[in-house]
């Protein structure tokens, strides 16, 4: 495949398959703190769900089956989700380790492959294998169903619709009742690719896309990637795929809920390949929670340039962009006045935007609380609840139409 020599090539620059977390690698603070979180957030619920029924049935583990696994990213997410829980409780788990009888994770790529057994195949319910599903979904005869069918950061968008079409009809086939499939794509109108957008979908089914994002802005232009397609999806362009796959199963695979991940934050925001419009974005929020580091707040705004004759994603955009740059703006001005023997800091501007009302409260909370504590505030407290607050934004503010680096459909089989 196209892909196996762009990944190698990520693996061997040393950035990708490492479990490091830097400013400018696969596991930065946005991947943990952004990216893991939302997903966890929203497919949480449809978890919890699932973790009830076995409780109230037959008792049994949870099966996971994680297509396209890499090097075990979805069973570190999976297995360390957390959810509400008081200060004194210690392990806060949504799903125990007695709770996942199985987890299988396949991938055609055996370097990732060997990683992850390197990280996780000690355990005896984990298990990694070379597998390939743009042919179906990959199953030995007599094999269980699995609760959930998981995909993680466009891992679907590799394969064409025909390919998904017959991918959905085995999971629809092959899963239970009540079987959840998260289904991760490429969004056809993320920000980060502008200079693509389309409302001909056919004219633009794929991006031709480059893993240069891990390379520093004076050395990407010195290094030769290898780029491979993915395919842009939309919701529109996602429905049409599993109702052709419902007719086909004869079974309904319901889509529960869509949401975008990184409106701008994605890994292209600031490389400038698909727009013309880089900004160091991703490197800004990802300072935010780096422990001893202060963020250059200004480089935080986002400069937001519309395109003509897409009105409805320009207004959506725009509307994040100017909420996102008034909570910068605010805590500037607050941190302006940090320092001075005032009683009150400065009150927030008016604001009909229900989110945005909200972080600006958080943060005048957290420097008027904050004030007379140990060590260096700004970095170690201040800007990571700006790192909060700012995602906070972008999941109230997002409506899950493909506006995204990533576009995620939570999918239920209905029998």
């Amino acid at each position: 495949m196209e892909a196996d020599k762009a990944y190698l090539e990520a693996i061997q620059h040393g950035r990708y398959s490492e479990k490091v977390s830097d400013l400018r690698c696969k596991y930065d603070h946005v991947r943990i703190q952004f990216e893991d979180f939302i997903t966890a957030y929203y497919l949480r619920p449809h978890l919890e769900k699932l973790v009830e029924n076995k409780v109230n049935g037959s008792g049994d583990g949870l099966r996971f089956y994680d297509l396209g696994c890499g090097t075990g990213d979805g069973y570190e997410l999976l297995s360390k989700m957390a959810g509400t829980t008081k200060l004194s409780e210690f392990d806060n788990r949504l799903i125990q380790q007695d709770m996942m009888s199985q987890y299988k994770g396949i991938d055609l790529n055996v370097d990732l492959l060997k990683e992850a057994r390197n990280l996780f195949g000690d355990y005896e319910h984990v298990e990694f294998c070379k597998g390939n599903f743009s042919n179906g979904l990959p199953i030995e005869e007599g094999e269980y169903p699995y609760d959930l069918y998981f995909t993680s950061y466009g891992t679907l968008s590799h394969c064409n619709d025909e390919e998904l079409e017959k991918l959905f009809v085995d999971v629809a086939k092959h899963g239970n009742s009540g079987s959840i499939l998260l289904c991760d794509f490429i969004g056809r109108y993320s920000y980060e690719w502008q200079d693509l957008w389309t409302d001909n979908h056919e004219e633009q089914p794929y991006i031709d896309y480059l893993i240069n994002y891990l390379y520093a802005e004076q050395d990407r232009e010195k290094v030769e990637v290898s780029s491979f397609p993915l395919r842009l999806m939309s919701p529109p362009e996602v429905n049409k795929v599993l109702e052709n796959a419902s007719r086909k199963a004869g079974v309904e695979l319901k889509v529960e809920r869509y949401f975008d991940r990184s409106l701008f934050v994605g890994r292209h925001i600031e490389t400038g390949t698909y727009n013309g419009n880089p900004q160091p974005l991703r490197l800004m929020v990802s300072s935010l929670f780096e422990r001893g580091l202060r963020t250059y707040f200004p480089d935080l705004k986002v400069s937001f340039r519309p395109r003509k004759g897409f009105d409805w994603q320009n207004e959506a955009l725009q509307t994040l962009a100017d909420s996102w740059n008034a909570l910068v703006d605010y805590t500037m001005v607050l941190m302006e006045h940090y320092d001075s023997d005032e009683e009150l800091l400065p009150y927030p501007p008016q604001t009909k935007v229900k989110p945005l009302e909200k972080a600006y409260r958080v943060m005048r909370q957290t420097l008027e609380g904050s004030k007379g504590l140990y060590g260096d505030i700004r970095a170690d407290l201040i800007e990571a609840q700006l790192g909060y607050a700012l995602r906070s934004l972008e999941m109230n503010l997002q409506h899950g139409q493909g506006l995204a680096h990533g576009l995620v459909a939570i999918v239920r089989v209905v029998k």
